[in-house]
This record gives C-alpha cells, structure tokens and sequence, in this order.
C-alpha cells in the first residue's frame, strides 16, 4: 500500500525480528510518526532484502 501512515503506535519485545518488518513481498511505503519501539532483536525497523518497501522517516 503507498503511503501508509502509523502514528502513535508501541511495541516491543520483538525477541525474534524486528519492531516493524516489511517482508520480501511488501510493495509500497509507511511513515511512521510519533512511533515507540523498545527491545527488538533486529532492529527498529527492517525491510527484506530485495523487497521495494520504504519506510520514509
């Protein structure tokens, strides 16, 4: 989906990936705004290789 927006959102504990993953088949972009992400494995946020998903920041 182009131009996605999350907004005050929180998670956590993401002990196997990321806060917010965007898989290799995702097509489109997010922003996200006024976002909290605490104790993620991988990262904040992650795009798969080789998916065209962007997270605008």
């Amino acid at each position: 989906m182009p131009d996605a927006r999350i907004s005050g959102a929180t998670t956590g504990r993401s002990t196997h990936g990321s806060g917010i993953p965007a898989m290799g088949g995702a097509r489109g972009s997010a922003t996200p705004t006024d976002v909290t992400i605490t104790g993620s494995a991988e990262g904040d946020v992650a795009t798969a290789p080789g998916s065209p998903f962007v997270f605008d920041r």
